[in-house]
């Protein structure tokens, strides 16, 4: 178990982490519109998709599971996380608030996903946890099952983040580790 101390400097260096994400919007958007105008999108088209959007902040006090009606409280990393943006909107990830989540969480396309994790992706999140232990973070692409997805562990804990896009896996120890990943400083 992570200590009161270190967990607080953890948030701190999570916000650092956000504000960084955040102002870096340019680079990566510039990024993106050159790989996007290379696969044949036109520019009007790839700067439509080029966006950042960050919403005001919203009280969170719980994160609902993907067991109906289940949440669980936040952990200190996610308390920074929303107590510094609402809904954000970041070209392919959109960094979810808990309404989101259960809209999405309900949906028949979600729950096939999930479905199939758990029946063929031996490892998985979903196949190794139950969903009163999961939640999402993010979305990059609901048709494609690209999610980022919150997995406790143990109660009392930093949730873990587990990244899920075009066949791979992606696992982070918590969320700053996963900010750090998204930044191009990844730890892990």
């Amino acid at each position: 178990m992570i200590g009161t101390d270190t967990l607080q400097g953890m948030a701190l260096e999570l916000q650092v982490e956000m504000s960084h994400y955040r102002h870096q919007f340019g680079v990566r958007r510039n990024d993106f519109l050159v790989e996007a105008m290379s696969y044949g999108m036109s520019e009007e088209e790839a700067r439509a998709c080029a966006i950042q959007r960050i919403g005001p902040v919203v009280p969170v006090t719980s994160m609902p599971t993907l067991a109906l009606g289940k949440s669980r409280p936040l952990s200190p990393m996610l308390a920074a996380r929303y107590q510094y943006a609402g809904d954000w909107k970041d070209i392919h990830e959109h960094l979810l608030l808990p309404n989101e989540v259960l809209r999405i969480a309900a949906t028949e396309q979600f729950r096939s996903w999930i479905s199939d994790m758990r029946n063929y992706w031996v490892e998985s999140a979903p196949y190794r946890f139950g969903d009163d232990r999961l939640s999402l973070l993010s979305v990059a692409s609901e048709e494609e099952g690209h999610f980022s997805m919150l997995v406790w562990r143990e109660p009392g804990e930093e949730p873990e983040v587990w990244t899920y896009a075009s066949q791979h896996e992606y696992r982070f120890r918590h969320l700053l580790h996963w900010f750090k990943w998204l930044n191009g400083r990844s730890e892990e």
